[in-house]
């Protein structure tokens, strides 16, 4: 299972969970069953030219006849973000960026002696990059005047700076991949579209109520500390 699989799982378990604590009451299944045959009627209304708008001939989406508290569901989902690890705010390519550019020009910290005419004080110094410090591991693994690795010593070191450079090169790009599996800024987004912006359960109260009476001939009420009460508990509450 890579990444893209878990990060699905998270959405549908997200669902399910969800719908677990909505009023009124309904089984995940039923409600699936619900979406399946509004997307159905959905794809007939556009077929029709949409003579009518979409309310007056399909009525609300399900969703819409589910009521669940903002701040539970922000919990919920905020307990996916945390378990899948997608609530790092620090976007991982800008820490690889820096890390590259650190391998091409490093900087360290120098403390400067006080002299005579002025105290002491932090400064910089620049040590060799990652490419001159692989050449010279591999100039000490493999001395240039070795017979058996080059006709010459020019030549021998000409290898040696390619190599030192494709080392280099490839220790980049499995920072890139590392990035590319990991960026958590894109994947917490993604998820929070998926759950927002899909059939996420309504916290419009008056609006599930209405929608009930309206369109499945039914009274409900909605009582929210009660569904508090289940969720969070009594102690929580108090």
């Amino acid at each position: 299972m890579n990444r893209n699989d878990l990060l699905s799982e998270a959405v549908d378990r997200c669902f399910k969970e969800l719908y677990q604590h909505v009023v009124p009451k309904v089984e995940w299944s039923d409600f699936l069953t619900q979406n399946k045959e509004y997307s159905k009627r959905y794809k007939e209304w556009e077929k029709s030219g949409k003579e009518k708008s979409k309310l007056e001939s399909i009525g609300p989406a399900p969703y819409e006849f589910y009521y669940l508290p903002k701040e539970i569901c922000k919990d919920i989902i905020d307990s996916y973000v945390d378990a899948y690890k997608m609530d790092n705010q620090q976007n991982l390519l800008d820490i690889i960026g820096i890390l590259k550019n650190y391998c091409k020009e490093p900087i360290i910290d120098k403390w400067i002696e006080r002299n005579e005419n002025e105290p002491g004080y932090r400064g910089y110094e620049h040590p060799d990059n990652l490419e001159k410090e692989i050449n010279t591991y591999l100039d000490l693994k493999f001395p240039l005047m070795d017979p058996e690795r080059a006709e010459n010593a020019e030549d021998f070191e000409n290898k040696l700076n390619t190599a030192a450079k494709e080392i280099q090169d490839k220790f980049f790009e499995f920072l890139d991949m590392a990035g590319n599996f990991f960026n958590w800024n894109r994947e917490l987004n993604s998820f929070n579209m998926s759950v927002y912006l899909g059939p996420s359960p309504y916290s419009n109260k008056e609006r599930v109520i209405e929608n009930w009476n309206h369109y499945r001939n039914k009274d409900i009420k909605i009582d929210e500390e009660q569904i508090k009460k289940e969720y969070y508990g009594d102690d929580e509450l108090d």
